[in-house]
């Protein structure tokens, strides 16, 4: 009889899943820094309008996630992880291919709701390998793993565009996903009988009780998100930025954690991600409209000054929030 992955934290199947979540960040975080100035030129389109890319990107994360729980719970959810990547990369490619801007919001609302599915997926995935006592050092753990990958996507990406162009960022973008298919394939899960979820519920995808600190760090996020555009035109100053965020991972998983109930770890852990990501994805299409003069144009003009002023206002926005609001609510709503 095959042995369970549950044993201990650190078993072969968790850090599986855990370099899994690693190249599915990395993934999608190759291509947010270029696809922007890319999209601009080669379809003659408007700095604001490919913003709003981005918006789509995020509002399909959400709108697929009700959905999560019964999808796994209907079709196990190793299976909607893997396939929802594909579907992921699949859109991933066709960004070297879109000719026009409807096109493009398309491509953006597949990859964005692929991504939130697999996301989601994944989080659960981690949870049921891992022992009931050791999940909540297991959200940290998988949670660090993707923002790593986040980190290191964004990286890798600018530097194999300079190197290679757009088309090999697309391609390097795709392999990170079938590698991290691949590591999840080779993850054991139990065989659990389905429990009849009902078809739209937020189960496993966001936690009410956590909205303001889920705010709180969209505003955090925020941040190296307005400056990530800026990659591309040579200012590293986001590679800061993002470090920070990768620091703040730990300490506001486990907030999310302490403000779960028993069986809501892994809608702590999702809602920690949503929050974060959207907060990326709203920070570069905020640049991009800054960026926008009202005319279409060839290229990816960015005023430093005026994104340099909004990343202040951001911080010290989210700095106030959080010692105003997000700390005292935690200390009364931690049940943990």
């Amino acid at each position: 009889m095959r042995k369970s992955n549950t044993d201990n934290l650190w078993s072969l199947g968790f850090i599986r899943m855990c370099f899994a979540n690693f190249l599915l960040f990395a993934s999608i975080y190759a291509l947010l820094p270029v696809l922007p100035s890319v999209m601009v030129s080669r379809l003659g389109i408007s700095t604001g309008q490919v913003g709003s890319m981005f918006l789509v990107f995020a509002a399909a994360m959400f709108l697929v996630g009700p959905f999560h729980a019964y999808l796994g719970d209907e079709y196990k959810r190793k299976r909607v992880l893997v396939y929802s990547t594909f579907v992921m990369l699949g859109a991933t490619l066709g960004y070297i291919f879109v000719d026009t801007f409807p096109k493009l919001l398309l491509l953006a609302a597949v990859q964005g709701g692929a991504f939130g599915l697999a996301t989601t997926a994944g989080i659960t995935v981690a949870i049921d390998i891992t022992a009931s006592s050791r999940r909540s050092a297991g959200n940290m753990g998988f949670a660090l793993a993707a923002r790593l990958g986040m980190l290191i996507g964004v990286g890798t990406g600018v530097w194999m565009f300079y190197l290679k162009g757009f088309s090999m960022v697309a391609y390097l973008s795709i392999l990170c996903g079938i590698f991290s298919i691949l590591f999840a394939m080779r993850v054991y899960v139990a065989f659990r009988a389905p429990i009849g979820m009902s078809r739209c519920n937020l189960d496993r995808f966001l936690l009410v009780r956590g909205w303001l600190p889920a705010f709180n760090l969209l505003l955090i996020a925020f941040i190296p998100g307005v400056a990530l555009p800026l990659i591309k035109q040579g200012d590293y100053s986001v590679l800061f930025f993002l470090v920070v965020l990768v620091v703040l991972t730990i300490p506001f998983t486990k907030i999310f954690v302490k403000l779960s109930q028993h069986c809501q770890r892994g809608t702590a852990n999702t809602t920690c991600h949503l929050s974060m990501d959207t907060g990326i994805l709203m920070g570069i299409a905020v640049c991009c409209f800054l960026s926008d003069s009202g005319n279409e144009h060839l290229h990816f003009y960015t005023d430093f000054q005026l994104i340099y002023k909004v990343i202040g206002i951001a911080i010290l926005v989210a700095l106030a929030v959080y010692f105003l609001l997000t700390y005292s609510y935690f200390k009364k709503k931690r049940v943990r």
